[in-house]
């Protein structure tokens, strides 16, 4: 039978921008999915508190309260998500684990800081066989502050090489742009440490939507985000909209999108429109949603798909084909499942406000016959079942289909796109031919709880198929459960 991973945990580092406060509301909701060993307050490039007595002064800065601001709203509806899943954290718990960092100026890691401490102890004491994901919405600096403390008081004694051996194989950076060069200066240069690295296929769930989203989904729009602050009780009332009131202390006047001045200097933007949430695809990588995505970078999932540059670094310039432009793109790899996203968010949205269980949506429960890797031959006819149940009763509805580029046996394995990188947000060019040589995997039964897929006749050992099942109910604000199934050739 199938075997699902255990939580991810992680450690989140934020610098306070508005577009951190949306994804800290949002992983809030999903904070029974993962394990939240800290949250740490940092600076970056585009936020920091200041130094007087060095003469510097504050940039951008949002204050330090607002992480317990947000905690104290999550407070008031945590009795009630509670009643619709299991895990969440208590309130004190959050409370308990959020420490300021280096936040006096762009990338300081000079000084010690509650923060760096935390860290740094945490990572002296972990036995955890887990990898450990420390999520970068800001700068680095705070975490590299950490792992030099660690450098400066072991690296002379006997214990340094096996510390420094298990931290760069525990670790993992998932980093949103490099805010701060602390992590090239000193990270890169003294530690092999894993990186996911998202330079800027984010921004299309980020402050650019408007100009790269290509329509992608309408659950950006006002009407749709206009619901969700109003209507979903007091911490989705925290969530930042354009042109919503909601003023940050501290921030500058041209970046109060919440504003109607900046609405007026803007006017692309509609009142009620998403603002930003650039930094949320750190955590959806860890949802143990069924895609496996956290197993390898380039498996792809709510949180992107990324290449391998070397072992130690991951970019999101892998390539899925985009149907809506009829190219391979970058950004595809994360705009791909953005209405599944913003979907699953409103359904999690409403678990603040039912008061019972039967008075909300859940996710479907999924059981496969067999693996989630199976060992295939060449032409084999292979068939997969899918038993699946609402917790509420509801109606199911099943999909199959075929992820070429994630699988090894795709498009460009035959003819590889050539391609430039356009202004950094648009990697591809037409595709037409690529698919035309290469046509999907035959699927029988797509949307049935029994598939048949054909394996091609001229896979080689060791190719894989990623095939994906999708089980959704119906209903007000469905939930959809994932499976990735993988397929592999035998060898010799």
């Amino acid at each position: 039978m199938e075997a699902l991973e255990a939580k991810a945990r992680t450690i989140i580092t934020t610098d306070g921008e508005v577009d951190d406060m949306n994804s800290f509301l949002r992983y809030l909701l999903y904070s029974n999915e993962i394990d939240t060993e800290g949250i740490v307050l940092t600076s970056s490039v585009y936020h920091y508190a200041g130094d007087l007595k060095k003469g510097i002064e504050p940039f951008r800065w949002t204050g330090e309260s607002w992480i317990n601001d947000f905690i104290d709203q999550y407070e008031k509806v945590y009795s009630n998500l509670c009643i619709h899943a299991e895990g969440y954290p208590a309130p004190d718990r959050l409370r308990e684990i959020y420490h300021i960092g280096n936040i006096s100026y762009k990338g300081e890691m000079e000084k010690e800081t509650a923060g760096s401490q935390f860290i740094e102890n945490y990572l002296l004491k972990d036995q955890d066989p887990r990898l450990l994901y420390i999520q970068t919405w800001g700068g680095t600096n705070t975490t590299a502050r950490a792992l030099k403390s660690l450098e400066e008081k072991y690296s002379r004694t006997s214990e340094w090489a096996a510390l420094k051996q298990r931290i760069e194989e525990k670790v993992v950076l998932y980093i949103i742009l490099d805010q701060d060069e602390t992590y090239s200066d000193y990270i890169a240069e003294n530690w092999k440490i894993k990186v996911i690295n998202d330079r800027f296929s984010f921004w299309h769930f980020a402050y650019l939507w408007k100009k790269v989203n290509r329509n992608l989904t309408t659950r950006l729009s006002s009407d749709w985000n206009y619901d969700l602050k109003n209507n979903y009780g007091p911490l989705l009332e925290k969530y930042a909209l354009m042109g919503d009131g909601n003023i940050l202390e501290g921030e500058l006047p041209e970046e109060q999108r919440g504003s109607d001045s900046y609405l007026a200097n803007n006017s692309e933007y509609q009142r009620y429109e998403f603002i930003s949430e650039g930094d949320s695809p750190s955590f959806f990588y860890l949802l143990n949603n069924g895609l496996r995505n956290d197993e390898d970078p380039s498996y792809g999932g709510w949180g992107g798909r990324f290449s391998e540059k070397n072992p130690y670094l991951f970019t999101n310039d892998a390539l899925d084909y985009n149907p809506y432009t009829q190219q391979f793109e970058s950004e595809y790899t994360l705009t791909r499942w953005l209405d599944d996203i913003q979907d699953d968010f409103k359904a999690r949205a409403q678990w603040c406000v039912a008061k019972r269980f039967e008075d909300a949506a859940h996710y479907p429960i999924v059981c496969l016959e067999d693996s989630l890797n199976r060992q295939v031959e060449p032409g084999e006819k292979v068939r997969i079942t899918c038993e699946a149940q609402d917790p509420n009763q509801r109606s199911l509805y099943y999909h199959w289909w075929f992820y070429q580029e994630a699988s090894s046996y795709t498009p460009m394995d035959r003819l590889k796109p050539s391609y430039e990188d356009i202004e950094g947000f648009v990697i591809g060019q037409s595709a037409e031919s690529v698919i035309q040589c290469h046509p999907m995997i035959k699927l029988e039964g797509a949307n049935t709880p029994q598939v048949t897929c054909y394996v091609p006749e001229d896979i080689k050992p060791g190719q894989t198929l990623h095939l994906i099942l999708e089980v959704s109910n119906d209903g007000e604000h469905s939930l959809k459960t994932y499976r990735r199934i993988i397929l592999t050739a035998k060898e010799g």
